[in-house]
């Protein structure tokens, strides 16, 4: 999913395509501040996302010859670390830092969950799985809505992006126990 599909989406919700269509099929090069407003709301609405609702999870394999890894040398922004593991998958023990982390010597993978990276209209979203276009074009028209002044509709856009991360939560369906008849 691409930056520009989700700002396609929201724009559309929101009623403004045709003022930045031009300027999201690169027709246009000048400068459009309603696209920058919504490529800034998509950036905090994925950053939302991921620290607060759906985490983005990656796992990274680093050699280390003192067992201390310094947070900078991980490939994305670290905010959580969930489970560092020895080449063979067995746990380690690992303690935390505000700099780094400290484990075993030796080749390590760390499971971490990140903070995405801002993003630009030609990127793509570091959300593949669980949210879609829609959820990430709702929790825009939500802030879009509510930088533009107009708090009624941000209300009404934050309830429906709100019901798409609660279903997006929901993984397994719901179990009906049936009812007993009596003879």
């Amino acid at each position: 999913m691409t930056v520009k599909e989700v700002l396609k989406t929201a724009a559309t919700e929101l009623g403004i395509l045709e003022e930045v269509a031009d300027t999201l099929e690169g027709t246009s090069t000048a400068e459009n501040g309603a696209v920058e407003n919504m490529l800034n709301c998509f950036n905090l609405v994925e950053n939302e996302l991921a620290l607060d609702y759906l985490p983005l999870i990656v796992e990274e394999e680093l050699e280390t010859e003192t067992g201390a890894v310094l947070y900078s040398e991980l490939s994305r922004s670290a905010v959580r670390i969930l489970k560092v593991t020895d080449v063979w998958g067995n746990e380690t023990q690992f303690k935390l830092f505000p700099d780094y982390l400290k484990t075993q010597a030796g080749r390590i993978k760390i499971r971490y969950s990140y903070t995405p990276e801002k993003k630009n209209l030609d990127d793509s979203s570091d959300f593949l799985l669980h949210a879609s276009v829609r959820m990430l074009a709702y929790g825009v028209a939500a802030e879009y809505s509510l930088a533009c002044g107009r708090f009624e509709d941000a209300a009404v856009w934050d309830k429906k992006y709100k019901d798409s991360i609660a279903a997006a939560y929901r993984r397994k369906p719901t179990r009906k126990i049936q009812s007993r008849r009596w003879v």
